[in-house]
């Protein structure tokens, strides 16, 4: 606990009274020392009976870079922060919160002055760099009522938000270069009829079987045995042990495996931790984002793949069929159409939600 400069004045205030009466008569002790010290007391006491509290955020959900979000920090007593009250504690206080976050993020307002317990705390996070990052502890100064004193109450509660790599448009003839990887491995020969199932983006118009369609709301197709055969695409990525390499590997194996799910074709990532196959399954997408946002430096493990992706310092390497491009030169200038779609119609987020609780 100590003074904070407002109490520092009243007690030098005091100390001036004290010796005022010890030159010129006790009138000056019972008119400036005595509330002097009933309200240095009266701090002190509040001070000392000031718990330490709990906290808990309204975590925003996994996004890419470039995205923000609103955080709320909520405080409670020992049994925990209730959100979904007026009060989180039985006895709030004034004081100053100084919520702590990691590296790759960044909030508009770290320090704020409130009534801890009774409203929650509420600042803008930005998503700056791919990664986990680490939200909190947050600390807490009480102070009294009428600022003379103050105390730390540190918390011990974290949380954490996972920020996907950002997402790149890829140019209309690099994307036609990478779907001709695909259609070399596709049966021209039709063969005998094979199932049943709904239109999925790149089907040809005449499989429609349209008596099907006739009593559904949705496009039924035709599929034969030859065309279910196909293989997915492989995608080998690596990086190099340099600075921004492994983020320029991210953002392009997100960006070109994205691009050929949004045509249709299934791929094959090949990333230095482990293999995975994205689909248009926005479960195996999402999972492709999460790899991504912790994927780091690596050699690669296939270079025989259709397409292989290297980062260096200051450039990625994407080898398509034999031929090497700068990743940079296969970037389309607008914003993708395909990615990791929210419910509300935003591309390239990540899973939808109002905020979860975390303590």
């Amino acid at each position: 606990m100590r003074l904070t400069r407002r109490g520092k004045a009243v007690v030098a205030v005091a100390v001036l009274a004290v010796a005022s009466g010890l030159l010129f008569g006790p009138r000056s002790l019972n008119a400036v020392v005595v509330p002097a010290l009933v309200v240095l007391t009266a701090a002190y006491l509040q001070l000392r009976w000031a718990e330490v509290p709990t906290a808990a955020r309204a975590v925003p959900p996994d996004d890419h870079v470039g995205r923000s979000y609103p955080v709320r920090l909520f405080f409670g007593d020992r049994e925990g922060p209730r959100p979904d009250e007026e009060t989180g504690m039985d006895r709030p206080f004034t004081g100053v919160v100084r919520e702590r976050v990691g590296d790759g993020v960044s909030a508009d307002r770290l320090v704020t002055q409130t009534v801890v317990g009774a409203v929650p705390v509420e600042y803008e996070l930005a998503y700056e760099r791919r990664g986990r990052h680490r939200l909190g502890p947050a600390e807490v100064t009480a102070r009294d009522v009428l600022g003379l004193a103050e105390t730390d109450l540190s918390t011990a509660e974290t949380a954490e938000v996972l920020v996907y790599p950002m997402v790149h448009a890829v140019a209309g003839w690099a994307r036609r270069d990478l779907r001709a990887l695909h259609e070399t491995g596709v049966h021209r020969e039709r063969r005998e009829f094979d199932r049943l199932r709904e239109y999925a983006r790149g089907d040809s118009l005449r499989d429609v079987h349209w008596k099907s369609t006739a009593k559904r709301d949705d496009l039924i197709v035709k599929e034969f045995s030859a065309e279910a055969e196909t293989e997915a695409v492989s995608v080998a990525a690596g990086a190099a042990a340099a600075p921004g390499a492994a983020d320029g590997m991210a953002e392009a194996t997100a960006s070109l495996a994205l691009a050929l799910v949004e045509d249709g074709v299934p791929v094959d990532v090949r990333l230095p931790d482990g293999t995975l196959t994205v689909t248009g399954e926005r479960g195996s997408q999402v999972r492709l984002l999460e790899r991504l946002a912790v994927a780091g430096p690596g050699r690669l493990g296939d270079t025989e793949a259709d397409v292989t992706v290297y980062g260096e310092a200051d450039r990625v390497r994407v080898t398509v069929a034999g031929e090497e491009h700068d990743f940079a030169d296969l970037r389309a200038e607008r914003p993708p159409t395909y990615g990791v779609s929210r419910p509300d119609g935003r591309v390239g987020d990540g899973p939808a939600g109002d905020g979860e609780v975390i303590a």
